[in-house]
């Protein structure tokens, strides 16, 4: 088996591991659930991200104890949804909506200390944007504090309930996403627990940013349909869905970028191309069974290809199809960021024979579904 390539400078560079920003108690317990199976060479990256923990106690002692009864007591606003596959256009979705004035975002500082989103904000900034890459590793999209990013890293710093902690563990990741992606055998209880961190984690949002509605992205929700109308009755949900050819070699592009700098293990390169082409399959063929119970006024969906050449004329249909009506308003924050993002370009792939056969067939049927030809 050939072992994931790993920089070397990874190994002493723990820096961008986001444990950082979790409880000590999470850490630990995920660390028993994961059998203590940590490779030598991340040992000083675990040690990093403990002692980080541990330094912020007093700060999310502080906040809980400040106010645990103020978010209590707020009340969830309107959710939006974004959904898809990784690399399927959904960040740059993400951003682009988060130009938005009248919506609210978990941010990725926020993400990434979701015990402490309230208090030393400029503080807290500071430490995490040190803590940041200048640029997305798979993608060159810029990276900064204040930008949206996926509430699942949240989830994730709050509770052992996230498919993120396979990034973090790639040997037991099957596990991670057959638990807390699709739930598979799992107990009324455990999704209680998810629901109710989710939950806390939206009051926040909503206390900080008074009730805005909040617009989430998270590729793994993509599998989650049913159990986020229970979570959120009146939620709306964005599909953006892309060629899976590319979405293939894109996630590979992924997998190559973050597990280097996330995982506290080695993993073989066979054993991660199977679970990429499984978790697309299985992610998929669950929000294609699920999604029939979305109310047809609380879903749109479209192609990534459509959305790059006529990004405005996509972010319309959204508002008209929700009923938001203040997208003209919108509409010049929506313009700057086009302008300013004018000449990025998107990573161009090769699919040679070999790739088209065994993707078209693993996938034929997202092929069907999206209208992409094999």
């Amino acid at each position: 088996m050939v072992k994931l390539d790993f920089d070397k400078s990874f190994y002493l560079n723990p820096r961008m591991q986001p444990l950082g920003g979790s409880t000590l108690t999470n850490i630990l317990r995920l660390l028993a659930w994961n059998g203590f199976r940590v490779d030598w060479r991340f040992i000083p990256r675990l040690l990093y991200v403990m002692t980080l923990s541990s330094f912020f106690f007093p700060v999310r002692f502080y906040e809980n104890l400040k106010f645990s009864k103020k978010i209590g007591n707020t009340k969830i606003p309107q959710i939006i949804c974004i959904v898809g596959h990784f690399r399927s256009g959904t960040t740059f979705l993400h951003y682009l909506l988060g130009q938005d004035r009248k919506l609210s975002f978990v941010s990725t500082r926020e993400t990434m200390t979701p015990s402490m989103m309230i208090v030393f904000d400029k503080l807290l900034d500071k430490v995490v944007q040190q803590h940041l890459p200048s640029k997305r590793p798979m993608d060159d999209l810029e990276m900064e504090t204040k930008l949206p990013y996926e509430d699942e890293y949240a989830i994730a710093n709050l509770c052992p309930y996230s498919f993120y902690h396979g990034w973090y563990f790639p040997k037991n990741i099957y596990h991670y996403f057959r638990k807390y992606v699709l739930f598979d055998g799992v107990g009324e209880e455990i999704k209680e627990k998810w629901k109710k961190t989710y939950r806390y984690v939206m009051k926040k949002v909503a206390y900080k940013y008074g009730g805005k509605p909040i617009l989430l992205k998270s590729p793994v929700n993509t599998g989650r349909i049913k159990l986020l109308m229970e979570t959120f009755p009146e939620i709306k949900f964005i599909h953006i869905y892309r060629n899976p050819y590319h979405v293939y070699l894109s996630t590979w592009r992924l997998y190559r970028s973050i597990i280097p700098i996330f995982s506290l293990q080695r993993v073989d390169v066979e054993f991660l191309d199977g679970f990429i082409i499984d978790f697309y399959r299985e992610l998929y063929k669950k929000y294609l069974d699920e999604k029939r119970y979305i109310d047809e006024k609380n879903l749109i969906e479209f192609k990534y290809e459509d959305f790059v050449k006529e990004p405005l004329k996509i972010l319309h249909e959204i508002y008209d199809k929700f009923g938001f009506d203040w997208f003209d308003e919108a509409k010049i924050h929506f313009e700057k960021y086009l302008e300013k993002h004018k000449n990025y370009k998107t990573h161009r792939y090769r699919i040679d024979d070999e790739l088209r056969e065994k993707i078209g067939k693993e996938w034929e049927f997202a092929f069907k579904e999206f209208g992409y030809g094999i």
